[in-house]
C-alpha cells in the first residue's frame, strides 16, 4: 500500500473545505427561504415539508462524505491503496452533489416542487454513479446504491403520475412535498441503519 502522505491529507482537507462551503451556502439559503422576515407571517409554513426533506438528505450526505474521505484517505488502518484518480473522482462527484443541494435549497416553495424533485433526481443519479464505482472498488457502500434507486423510482414515478395533472388547482399542491418528505425520511433512516459502520465507525 502506498503510504498516506501529507500532500494527500492537504488535498483531502482542501476538498472538504470546498464541499463544506457549498453545503453551508445551501443550508443558509434553505433557512432564509423558510423564514420570510415579514411581521405578519415570519415563517412560511407551507415550505416546511420541503425543508424537512432537504434536511433529511443534507445531514447524512454531509456526514457520510466527511467520514468516507477520512476512512478512505486519512485513516491508515481503513484506507485502501491510494490511487490519485479515485481521489480526483471522489472530489469531483462530491462537489457536484453539493451543488445539487444548493439548487434544492432554492426550490422550497410548493409551486417549485418539480425543480426540487429534479435536483434530487440529479443528486441520486450522480450518487448512483459514485456508489457503483466505489462499490466495485471494494468499499462497503452497496446499501446506498439500492436506496438511491428506490428514491429515483418513487420520485420519478410521482413526476410521471403528476404529468398533465393540475394539483394546484385541485387543492393538492402540497401532495408532492409530503411524498418527498416521507420518501426521504424513510430512506434516510434506512441509510443510517444499513451503513452505520460508515456514519459511526
Amino acid at each position: 500500500m502506498e503510504h498516506i502522505s501529507g500532500n494527500v491529507a492537504h488535498t483531502v482537507d482542501f476538498m472538504q473545505g470546498a464541499i463544506t462551503i457549498i453545503f453551508a451556502l445551501a443550508l443558509g439559503e434553505a433557512l432564509k427561504l423558510f423564514v420570510s422576515g415579514h411581521e405578519d407571517s415570519p415563517i412560511l409554513w407551507d415550505r416546511l415539508p420541503a425543508l424537512l426533506a432537504f434536511l433529511f438528505v443534507f445531514f447524512p450526505f454531509f456526514q457520510s462524505m466527511s467520514q468516507y474521505l477520512y476512512l478512505t484517505y486519512l485513516n491508515a488502518p481503513t484506507a485502501p491503496a491510494f490511487r490519485p484518480r479515485y481521489l480526483i473522482f471522489d472530489g469531483t462527484m462530491y462537489i457536484l452533489e453539493a451543488a445539487c443541494f444548493y439548487v434544492m435549497s432554492r426550490a422550497l416553495a410548493p409551486k417549485h416542487w418539480r425543480h426540487f424533485y429534479g435536483a434530487v433526481l440529479v443528486l441520486m443519479a450522480i450518487d448512483i454513479v459514485w456508489t457503483g464505482i466505489t462499490w466495485h472498488r471494494g468499499m462497503p457502500v452497496g446499501a446506498w446504491l439500492w436506496i438511491d434507486i428506490a428514491i429515483v423510482a418513487v420520485l420519478g414515478g410521482t413526476m410521471l403520475t403528476a404529468r398533465g395533472k393540475h394539483w394546484h388547482e385541485l387543492g393538492r399542491y402540497m401532495l408532492p412535498s409530503w411524498i418527498l418528505v416521507v420518501t426521504l425520511g424513510i430512506t434516510t433512516a434506512l441509510s443510517y441503519w444499513l451503513e452505520a459502520d460508515i456514519y459511526f465507525p
